[in-house]
């Protein structure tokens, strides 16, 4: 499906895709979050060609995920995340778990999420947001918002 037909998409899902759902995007999203700011740091990181990454990076500054800084005494300029992209964290460690779990590596875990302070193991889940109570995933279920169409609403209520 083309970025064009997710934009059409009423699903939110489909809409982020339309952002990120490309094969390069959320790799250079993830590359950004670790430090790498430079080009040829990202071609480096994901062997991407050259038209290819430019083109990229173009579309991320376009659609507010990076901004293009130029370097000081340079022609050459570093991309740093916007907090759309920092919103991008928990997506990616979602990810990483998912992977971890249904491909693992052959030493175990490539990843493991701590505590900054504590350095305890840390995880993710989903929480009632009044108190903050940790659920179950079985125990959380997806219902139309106010901005869902009608047909949405029909097909979420004959699931519950």
């Amino acid at each position: 499906m083309s970025k064009e037909n997710y934009k059409r998409q009423k699903c939110p899902v489909a809409k982020s895709l339309s952002v990120f759902g490309d094969q390069w995007t959320l790799l250079i999203v993830r590359d950004v979050l670790q430090g790498i700011d430079r080009f040829e740091g990202f071609q480096k990181s994901l062997g991407i060609s050259r038209n290819l990454l430019t083109i990229r990076l173009k579309d991320m500054v376009e659609s507010g995920l990076l901004t293009r800084e130029i370097i000081t005494g340079s022609r050459r300029y570093a991309y740093k995340p916007t907090e759309k992209c920092r919103d991008l964290r928990i997506t990616l460690s979602a990810l990483a778990g998912w992977g971890d779990r249904w491909s693992p590596g052959e030493g175990g875990a490539r990843i493991e999420l701590k505590d900054r302070h504590s350095n305890a193991p840390a995880g993710l889940g989903y929480y009632r947001k009044t108190d903050n109570v940790l659920l179950e995933p079985e125990d959380v279920v997806s219902q139309a918002g106010p901005g869902a169409s009608a047909d949405l609403v029909r097909r979420l209520a004959r699931k519950s």
